[in-house]
């Protein structure tokens, strides 16, 4: 069950509306994650179209002439050093950074963009496009 629920998490983010990720790229700059790209690689221009124009919210590093530590495209490196090199999901980015998306619960569910809940949202969690977006503090 938890498999599931943890793919249909990763389709919901990987479909999500290009200005619905303004939110998660903010967060992910703000965890320290770094976008190593280069013009010419078709596979860095997937990853930055499934950001859509949040992207410009994301720390990007144009490796185009070479980047000193980086040996393949696209790269993603995390403040806690550790790196991860191919298109990466958003789940992906979400799982290295604490920057989450999630999907309503059950009892939670979106009416063009208005959230319905009988529970309590934390102060740091907050829905765009039907996802629910919580930056985890560290």
């Amino acid at each position: 069950m938890r498999a599931l629920a943890f793919l249909l998490l990763a389709v919901a983010a990987e479909r999500a509306d290009a200005t619905d990720l303004v939110e998660f790229a903010r967060c992910l700059n703000r965890a320290g994650a770094t976008f190593y790209t280069a013009s010419w690689c078709p596979h860095c221009a997937r990853q930055t179209r499934m950001f859509g124009s949040a992207i410009r919210y994301v720390n990007v590093v144009d490796c185009s002439d070479g980047c000193r530590g980086v040996n393949s495209f696209p790269t993603w490196r995390f403040a806690d050093g550790s790196h991860i090199s191919g298109v990466a999901t958003l789940a992906t980015l979400a799982a290295r950074t604490r920057c989450r998306l999630d999907q309503p619960g059950p009892d939670e569910t979106t009416d063009g963009g208005a959230q319905r809940s009988s529970r309590p949202i934390a102060p740091d969690a907050h829905y765009v496009g039907g996802a629910k977006i919580i930056e985890v503090p560290r």
